[in-house]
């Protein structure tokens, strides 16, 4: 029996996270002894109650069920550091609500013994691919330039031209992480400073590299994620200027050590249309 911690957010989106919880719920008959946590960031009052339904419904599905419902928008580093607090396994699994996941569950025994591979790993996470076009590479993992500008690697080439191995990488989205207990605690929670969201992520796992840990990005593991859901709803929060304005606090504390970190230049970036236009 394997013992985990799984995370997940919703803010007016039941039935994508209802989705997700389906897929987890099935672990539990191939010997998954889960833990699932969901923090409701503040949604409307119909989609709680859809929630709520559906956690009633499925309380014998998991080892523990935790359903917590924010008055307000607590962001994902809020949401899921909640998550981080509450968990009692050793290994969490942190997870958008819009995903698709696959309906083989070796998928995440994949990531589980990658992660027990690499001893340490402080977190694993697949290749993400588009929902709409799932032979098409969303990220691979995120590099950084020299000045700390964010790419996701190997985006919008061919699933099929980037090698099916493990590699290190200097972040991951966290769309889907598989991380190590002992690694978070070593360096805390998500920052606050990135509040609600964009760069949170990238922040924890530079963290991470500091302290000793690794990121790494199992390529033979393609979940298809249909990006920004949440993201670009957000009431209160001007998604691209958030961005930026993220980007800069990001740039401004990490600049003494993010040329040792960059591994991509500003050619390498692409956040154009998907499919690529090719020139």
């Amino acid at each position: 029996m394997r013992r985990l911690t799984a995370s997940l957010l919703n803010i007016n989106q039941a039935q994508l996270t209802i989705n997700v919880l389906d897929k987890l719920a099935r672990l539990s008959t191939l010997g998954w002894d889960i833990q699932m946590i969901l923090v409701d960031n503040g949604s409307e009052r119909d989609q709680v109650r859809q929630l709520s339904e559906w956690f009633s419904a499925a309380r014998d599905q998991f080892a523990e069920l935790l359903f917590l419902s924010a008055s307000r928008n607590l962001g994902a580093n809020g949401g899921r550091n909640v998550a981080f607090k509450l968990a009692r396994a050793d290994q969490i699994l942190v997870l958008d609500n819009d995903l698709i996941l696959p309906d083989d569950p070796g998928w995440l025994e994949t990531l589980w013994q990658t992660m027990e591979l690499h001893p340490h790993a402080g977190v694993v996470g697949p290749m993400l691919v588009f929902s709409d076009h799932p032979e098409i590479v969303q990220s691979a993992g995120i590099a950084l330039t020299a000045r700390g500008r964010v790419g996701y690697l190997n985006r919008a080439q061919p699933v099929g031209s980037v090698a099916s191995t493990t590699v290190q990488v200097v972040a991951s989205p966290s769309a889907c992480w598989l991380v190590r207990r002992e690694a978070q605690q070593s360096v805390g929670l998500l920052s606050d400073e990135f509040h609600p969201v964009q760069y949170e992520d990238v922040d924890f796992c530079v963290r991470l590299d500091l302290a000793g840990w690794q990121i790494l990005c199992d390529r033979s593991v393609r979940i298809q994620h249909i990006e920004n859901v949440t993201t670009r709803n957000l009431k209160d929060h001007a998604f691209a200027r958030m961005t930026v304005r993220h980007g800069l606090q990001f740039r401004e504390k990490w600049a003494d050590i993010l040329p040792k970190l960059a591994t991509i230049t500003d050619e390498d970036i692409y956040w154009g249309p998907i499919p690529r236009v090719q020139d």
